[in-house]
């Protein structure tokens, strides 16, 4: 399984009946990092109207890595239409923030919820992706003597890294990395030898 994420912050800017909606794209890996580019963008635009916000600070679908907001705007007409754009792009690790300066002209419920959400759009569709493959994390104990055999298969195996190195009394501790895809054929491949290994999965 994998899924994508943008590779750089992008700016965007329109003007729809004199109010500017300028648009603020980054990369963020947690709510709290979402949060914090929000609390950056509202520091650089301290005399707008508003700055509204959408995020999907993990996986496309782990739902508790989602957040929006109106900020000020009538409730429903900007952070939830700002974050079905996201959510139909299927992009992950993403965070818009959409800062109005009101021109005057007032758009009415319904063109609110456009000026916000095609904002969001344009920013999506000049975000350059890129592919991110789900990992296990891998704890393993080796006993010495099964030590060479392992970094062997490990240096054989594809989409598996090592995150650390440990010496033990008893031999080596490794904690690896291993993408979805090449999980079940690294699996077979340590078959030999589990019955003297220690192993622990954590998804």
């Amino acid at each position: 399984m994998s899924y994508y994420r943008p590779t750089k912050i992008i700016e965007v800017s329109q003007v729809i009946k004199k109010s500017q909606f300028i648009g603020n794209l980054a990369i963020v890996t947690s709510a709290q990092e979402a949060l914090d580019y929000v609390h950056q963008i509202k520091a650089i635009h301290t005399n707008a109207n508003h700055s509204c916000h959408c995020f999907i600070a993990g996986e496309p679908e782990q739902s508790s890595m989602w957040g929006y907001s109106d900020d000020g705007e009538p409730k429903g007409t900007a952070g939830l239409p700002m974050f079905q754009v996201l959510k139909y792009s299927g992009l992950g690790n993403i965070c818009v923030v959409v800062t109005r300066y009101f021109g005057g002209i007032k758009l009415g419920t319904g063109g609110i919820a456009r000026a916000y959400s095609s904002t969001v759009k344009l920013a999506v569709e000049q975000s350059i992706n890129e592919s991110v493959e789900l990992t296990t994390e891998l704890s393993i104990n080796v006993p010495f003597h099964l030590t060479g055999n392992l970094e062997h298969l490990i240096k054989q195996s594809k989409g598996v890294d090592v995150i650390s190195r440990q010496w033990l009394a008893q031999g080596q501790h490794l904690c690896l990395s291993v993408e979805a895809p090449s999980l079940e054929s690294f699996h077979s491949a340590l078959s030999p030898y589990l019955h003297e290994l220690t192993l622990i999965e954590n998804t």
